[in-house]
């Protein structure tokens, strides 16, 4: 069947990578029966005084609850919402925010009148078989008492794969028979694909296990974790996904290792007693790592520790490790996942008083020609303005394959064509979209391909998405009898006529399999003639030239932008010891001056050269694993803070530099040309 372009027509949609994607998954595996929701997050209109606020929330609850009505929460929100709804609301001064589910199909404008729509997520089908998730519906169970004043900092981990068994999480308690180990997690939250809940009244996503339970199991005579982790995976995850607990090494345990892990009776370790929470994200969302399918899920995360956090000890400091992220987006701080955590960090310092850090990893994308950039520089007229770039699609991808089209910081694109040309010859014509059309690349009558030029989205009075232009394909190969796009050269041509100058900014979204994963992701990349210049670093032709469209800046992870005070960035160093010196590792992204200048600080996250990683822990009690990239250099700084707890304040207006106590962390000042990469300084502990 031949491709064919089509003419630019309008066309409905909110996040274009859901709309796309979920077109795919409907020819390849429909969802299963009529239950059918998208995960939206809301904020309540009209609540601008207490007793209209606490009339929509009381509107919402009874939606939610409803039998025929077409909204669902998941239940440990679904009780804070009913908490809300009293006379004295124990989150006064928090934002009316809340996730939510809605029917499949229902209209953009059903509920305007009470809330409107901040970001939608990919659809979930809600598998009917219904489990017990009383837990969830307690805030502050009998498990969760306060902790006498002590002021340990709580230490979350919000990850793939979370050895929660591990001794490295436990702490030793003696006893007449003996030393008995006790955890440190007061509770995880193991995330699955959404369930129904009982009555069909809620979305519930997995089991949270309280410390009480954990301690049951570890009380069990020959434990044994992997039998222990198997069960559960085996009544949580469905059988095509990967149970990262399963395998001996599992990315969640290692960093919380890195964080917070200590020998359980080390009593010289400050770190023994920390408590612990974690949340553990469905396999599935982790999986995709263009990060589309996991936002939904991290933002109901960090919400959920903040609350159990507060129910433990709210004067705690709590620290968050987040070592997840995605290439492409607005690294403006305006990518909804990042806007809203730093969002729900701020608020709850403003409001609670408890203080809260929030570490992001800056990413690991420097040398993977995933960025480029080119420029029109001011003209009161213009001649010949076609440009143009290859991007390079491989073969055997079995998931989509996307590149962001921006432009810069206060530039309009109002006056740029977009054309795009098929390995095989066949091109589109440039032409204009305007905001919220598409252009489609159809085989037969099914689209394969399709240009979106997505509107400007302002989430609130002071902070909007800008418009942008995204480019999706289809896979190139296909476990299914599906419509397939031919791998190769693609080129993405551009004509403007405007005055203005205009910088593009072009990002290839991340697209690869996470090891162990079975996603079938090839990453796509950009191509170029300049790109191949002699390396003096790793001795090859990977050197990019100083003419070369292709950029190393602005290669960073696009949750890694967002500049407020309680948010870290982290980037990865290695350390040299022979040469005296801590320059980045070799993936570490770089900042750049359209986005954010670098991340904040860098910690250590390879021993060497020719020696990747640091070590930590494997998935069981006794296993060593290295892990490196800037996820590990992540959980080393969250270390460096919760070490550096009693110095850490709610609502701190001073340096970020200032968290650190440095009786007991070094600050390692970093070269005026390697900022881009490390940030100010290397935190050492």
């Amino acid at each position: 069947m031949t491709l064919c372009w089509h003419a630019p027509e309008p066309a409905a949609f909110h996040d274009p990578y859901v709309d796309f994607s979920w077109m795919l998954r409907q020819r390849r595996q429909p969802p299963v029966g009529s239950d059918v929701y998208q995960p939206i997050f809301v904020r309540l209109v009209g609540a601008d005084d207490p007793v209209s606020a606490r009339k929509q929330r009381q509107r919402l609850r009874r939606l939610v609850e409803t039998p025929a009505d077409p909204l669902l929460m998941e239940p440990f929100e679904l009780s804070v919402l009913r908490r809300r709804c009293h006379r004295r609301d124990p989150d006064a001064g928090l934002p009316d925010e809340y996730p939510v589910y809605r029917a499949l199909g229902t209209p953009d404008d059903a509920f305007a009148d009470l809330f409107e729509v901040l970001d939608d997520g990919t659809p979930v089908a809600l598998d009917p078989s219904s489990v017990d998730f009383d837990a969830a519906e307690d805030l502050q169970p009998e498990s969760a008492r306060p902790r006498d004043g002590k002021g340990q900092p709580i230490v979350a981990v919000i990850d793939d794969g979370i050895g929660f068994l591990n001794a490295r999480f436990c702490k030793a308690r003696r006893s007449g028979r003996g030393s008995i180990l006790r955890t440190r997690f007061e509770a995880i939250w193991l995330q699955a694909l959404e369930r129904a809940g009982p009555g069909d009244r809620s979305a519930c996503l997995g089991e949270i296990l309280e410390r009480r339970q954990i301690n049951a199991l570890l009380r069990r005579e020959g434990l044994n974790e992997t039998g222990e982790y198997t069960a559960l995976n085996a009544r949580l995850a469905r059988a095509d996904a990967r149970r990262s607990t399963d395998f001996g090494t599992s990315h969640g345990t290692h960093v919380l290792d890195l964080a917070a892990g200590s020998e359980p009776d080390d009593s010289d370790d400050p770190a023994r007693d920390w408590p612990l929470l974690g949340v553990q994200l469905p396999p599935q969302a982790i999986a995709d790592t263009s990060g589309t399918k996991f936002e939904s899920y991290l933002v109901d995360a960090v919400r959920w520790v903040l609350r159990r956090a507060e129910a433990m000890d709210p004067r705690a400091p709590v620290i968050i490790n987040l070592s997840l992220g995605m290439l492409a987006g607005p690294k403006d701080g305006t990518r909804f996942a990042e806007y809203q955590v730093a969002r729900e960090a701020r608020f709850w310092e403003q409001v609670k008083g408890q203080p809260v850090r929030v570490v992001w990893s800056f990413g690991n994308d420097y040398r993977k020609r995933l960025v480029a950039g080119l420029s029109y520089p001011a003209a009161e007229a213009r001649r010949d303005t076609a440009q143009s770039i290859e991007w390079r699609v491989q073969p055997g991808d079995l998931t989509e394959s996307y590149v962001e089209i921006r432009a810069a910081p206060g530039q309009p694109l109002e006056a740029l064509e977009i054309g795009v040309t098929t390995p095989a010859g066949l091109a589109s014509g440039l032409s204009a979209l305007e905001p919220g059309e598409i252009r489609n690349l159809t085989q037969g009558d099914l689209v394969v391909a399709r240009i979106y030029h997505v509107p400007e989205h302002r989430l609130d009075p002071e902070t909007l998405q800008r418009n942008f232009y995204l480019l999706a394909l289809a896979p190139t190969a296909s476990l299914d009898l599906e419509p397939l796009v031919p791998s190769g050269a693609w080129q993405l041509a551009f004509r403007y006529d405007g005055c203005a100058a205009l910088d593009l900014e072009l990002q290839v979204q991340r697209d690869d399999s996470l090891v162990g994963y079975r996603a079938g992701a090839r990453q796509s990349y950009f191509e170029s003639a300049e790109g191949y210049g002699w390396n003096q670093e790793f001795f090859d032709y990977t050197q990019l030239g100083p003419d070369c469209a292709i950029k190393y800046a602005g290669s960073h992870s696009a949750l890694a932008t967002a500049l407020t005070r309680q948010v870290f960035h982290v980037g990865a160093v290695r350390n040299d010891a022979q040469d005296d010196r801590l320059p980045p590792s070799d993936y570490c992204g770089e900042g750049a001056a359209w986005s954010v200048p670098g991340p904040t600080v860098s910690t250590i996250a390879d021993r060497s050269f020719l020696r990747g990683g640091v070590q930590g822990c494997g998935t069981l009690s006794g296993s060593t694993r290295f892990l490196n990239g800037t996820s590990a250099a992540a959980g080393r700084l969250s270390r460096a803070l919760a070490l550096s707890s009693k110095v850490l304040v709610a609502d701190a207006t001073t340096p970020h530099l200032a968290d650190f106590d440095t009786r007991l962390i070094s600050l390692c000042p970093v070269p005026e040309a390697a900022r881009a990469r490390l940030g100010s300084h290397v935190v050492i502990t």
